[in-house]
């Protein structure tokens, strides 16, 4: 444990130094030094305006993740019981949402809602529902029937089969969707805000930019990379190690 954090440590300081030495021979103020990126970084989270501009980002986020969740959770499970939802999941819909790049949809929702809360948040749920419907899809080919048709003995109501079953099987595959979704909707919801959103980390970057802050616009970038590396390598590993691993398909599967 030592060992591995004392690693990270150097591999951190090596970067540190290598971008020190890159900015001070560049000489230019299109590569700041770590030192400028620094007090740009504590400018930014000492300001109100700063942690507001996270905030709304971050709602954004979890706003935005959670309609996708939803939403292609719904049409995944919805395949296992109609053949035409199932079709139309597989030959229009998932296709549809994987193949269209984020800034296409980025841009029709800004002419459709203009610059709104609403236009970041639907981005984030158009570019994350596919890995819901994907990995929901995976986990379903991977049920214990045995399981499902012991269930289906003791009761008619596919509800409660879902519910008890089905779902708690389901867990480890949401959430993998969870976590991979979290960080592509981190890198989408830039893009949405720089298009479509008066506010958040992106619409500050792009501020940043105009009046050629090039400091700011590595300090804002920064507290984007940490956001992301905090809820990877912190919230998310933390929620796997203690609550997900009795989740996992084969620890479901009788003796």
């Amino acid at each position: 444990m030592v060992k591995r954090l004392a690693l990270q440590a150097l591999a951190i300081a090596t970067f540190i130094a290598l971008w020190w030495a890159a900015a001070a021979s560049a000489n230019s103020q299109l590569l700041p030094t770590p030192g400028q990126t620094l007090r740009e970084f504590i400018h930014i989270l000492s300001s109100s305006k700063g942690w507001e501009s996270i905030g709304n980002t971050a709602f954004r986020v979890l706003a935005g993740t959670l309609i996708g969740l939803l939403a292609g959770t719904l049409l995944a499970i919805t395949t296992r019981y109609n053949r035409l939802a199932e079709a139309a999941v597989r030959s229009v819909i998932y296709p549809l949402l994987q193949s269209v790049p984020s800034i296409c949809w980025a841009l029709m929702l800004v002419i459709w809602f203009g610059l709104s809360q609403t236009t970041p948040i639907l981005v984030i749920a158009v570019a994350v529902a596919p890995f819901f419907i994907i990995n929901i899809w995976e986990g379903l080919k991977e049920l214990d029937m045995s399981l499902v048709e012991m269930a289906s003995t003791y009761t008619r109501s596919r509800l409660k089969v879902l519910g008890k079953v089905i779902m708690p099987m389901l867990y480890a595959y949401i959430f993998a969707a969870i976590k991979s979704s979290f960080m592509v909707a981190w890198k989408v919801v830039i893009l949405a805000e720089v298009l479509g959103a008066v506010s958040g980390i992106g619409y500050m970057l792009w501020i940043s930019y105009q009046v050629y802050n090039i400091d700011r616009v590595f300090a804002w970038t920064m507290i984007s990379a940490i956001i992301i590396i905090a809820f990877d390598y912190g919230i998310f590993n933390y929620i796997d190690r203690r609550f997900m691993r009795k989740w996992k398909p084969q620890e479901l599967k009788p003796s």
